[in-house]
């Protein structure tokens, strides 16, 4: 998945390079997304009529990169600002304390 792998970039000494070609292909998806900046060399034809891909080279994770990684964590690991915290959206059905005492379905 390239959460996984965007996680793992992200704690990884960058620049890097990856080789194996289903990674690079997550790199291109990643890419995409605008969540890392990588070269991946163009794919060639080698002396015995094979089509070749170099390693890519990973530069960075992006402030976009970072902002999915954030969004992706469970809640206990993201830390928030105090004021994001306060406007986060509370869960769908869920009932505050206090009004539960004026519902009838609720004990």
């Amino acid at each position: 998945m390239c959460m996984n792998l965007l996680r793992k970039l992200a704690a990884s000494k960058l620049p890097c390079t990856e080789a194996a070609s289903a990674v690079i292909d997550e790199l291109r998806v990643l890419e995409a997304a605008g969540h890392i900046k990588v070269l991946i060399p163009p794919t060639h034809m080698d002396c015995d009529d094979c089509l070749r891909q170099d390693a890519a080279t990973v530069f960075e994770v992006t402030p976009r990169g970072w902002k999915a990684l954030s969004a992706s964590a469970p809640q206990d690991e993201v830390p928030l600002h105090p004021a994001a915290q306060a406007s986060r959206p509370k869960a769908a059905g869920m009932v505050p304390k206090h009004a539960r005492a004026a519902c009838s379905d609720h004990p």
